[in-house]
């Protein structure tokens, strides 16, 4: 499970334990830190909690004044510098050199739904991705206050309250133009007497993952998937090893048809498709039938050799997919058993849906491990 749905589900079990609890959202990073805008930690009042905030050093101070700091409901915004002061100290422990602010808000357990969980649920359970508006700043209380919030849904449908009507609408504009690019930032609104700075954060559902085939060795490759907080599929077209029971984590087994092998799978553009079912006949099929679908990844199992005669079989020359056919499938980690191919595979489809290469941190130009944070200048209303 991923940080976002450990959050959900903890706060589920805090409405039905009647507690109240603390979120804790990273909303702004300016220099270097462990955790970019977006990250969370959700601190419930009997002491669980999870997710995280930095790489371990800010948590502790986050639990101890995050319930005073709210304790009368008002979203507190708290600032964290990890550079280091006059006397050569660096607070906290952390060597990031970065400042890092982070909203609390408290959610209060007869307040169910409560935003930004609801939003965040619901973009989980459907699967599709969504904007998080969130206000960090204000001159003016009568047009926004700290954590008042604007969401904007997959199909355009705005939702939140703001004071002030044409600002809501501003928001929403600008949201629908992050969720377009696929891009977090940062925007002030209005005027230096007007001002009010928004986060939008796109919220992104579960990476989808759909293995064919349902061998030994896409057992590990499930495991792991479900691990980092994918949706995965298992799927293949014999019955005896489609089962639920030899994949218990999986989101949804399936009993494909030879024929059609794609029928019954919804399968989003952003997925990752691998196809390891050691079956002649499936894979050729399944090249078929994948190489007009527009999705983020496809990967074949195997030696050169195979892929090359089965794709000449399959008629399959060209693939709709980004980056086209993966084969042989996987980063060259040198890996040897299940478990070290699994994660070879893992990467090189992670690597792909990210837009990245793949390639070592070390040789990264520039020397920023994330991709460059973007914030905008101030939009007039």
């Amino acid at each position: 499970m991923n940080e976002t749905g450990a959050v959900i589900s903890l706060w589920s079990e805090a409405v039905r334990d009647r507690k109240d609890a603390v979120l804790a959202t990273v909303v702004s990073v300016e220099g270097s830190a462990y955790r970019r805008p977006g990250a969370r930690m959700l601190l419930v009042e009997d002491g669980r909690r999870v997710g995280s905030v930095s790489g371990g050093c800010l948590e502790g101070e986050v639990a101890r004044k995050a319930w005073w700091l709210t304790d009368k409901g008002v979203p507190a915004l708290v600032r964290y510098s990890t550079r280091e002061d006059e006397d050569g100290e660096r607070p906290y422990g952390l060597g990031c050199e970065g400042v890092i602010h982070v909203l609390l808000e408290r959610l209060r357990c007869e307040d169910e739904p409560v935003e930004p969980i609801r939003f965040l649920a619901s973009c989980v359970a459907q699967r599709r991705a969504g904007v998080l508006a969130t206000v960090i700043g204000s001159v003016d209380p009568s047009r926004a206050r700290v954590g008042d919030r604007v969401t904007l849904d997959a199909d355009g449908r705005a939702g939140g309250r703001l004071p002030d009507a044409a600002l809501a609408r501003s928001i929403a504009a600008r949201a629908a133009h992050c969720l377009q690019r696929g891009a977090s930032e940062q925007v002030a609104f209005g005027g230096a007497r007007a001002r009010v700075d928004v986060f939008l954060e796109v919220v992104r559902p579960p990476r989808t993952l759909v293995v064919f085939g349902g061998g030994h060795d896409a057992a590990p490759l499930v495991r792991l998937a479900k691990e980092l907080g994918w949706h995965v599929t298992v799927a293949d077209a014999r019955a005896h090893f489609a089962r639920r029971d030899r994949f218990p984590g999986a989101d949804e087994v399936v009993v494909t048809d030879r024929a059609s092998p794609l029928a019954g799978l919804a399968i989003p553009p952003e997925a990752a498709c691998v196809i390891m079912t050691h079956s002649v006949d499936q894979d050729r099929a399944l090249l078929r039938a994948l190489s007009t679908v527009p999705v983020a990844y496809v990967g074949l199992l195997g030696p050169r050799r195979r892929a090359e005669r089965l794709l000449a079989e399959s008629g399959a020359r060209t693939f709709a997919c980004a980056g086209g056919l993966h084969s042989p499938i996987g980063l060259d980690l040198g890996g040897e058993t299940p478990e070290e191919i699994a994660l070879a595979i893992l990467a090189e489809a992670q690597a792909c849906l990210s837009g990245r290469e793949g390639r070592s941190l070390r040789d990264r130009p520039g020397g920023s491990i994330h991709l460059p944070a973007e914030s905008a200048g101030a939009v007039a209303l």
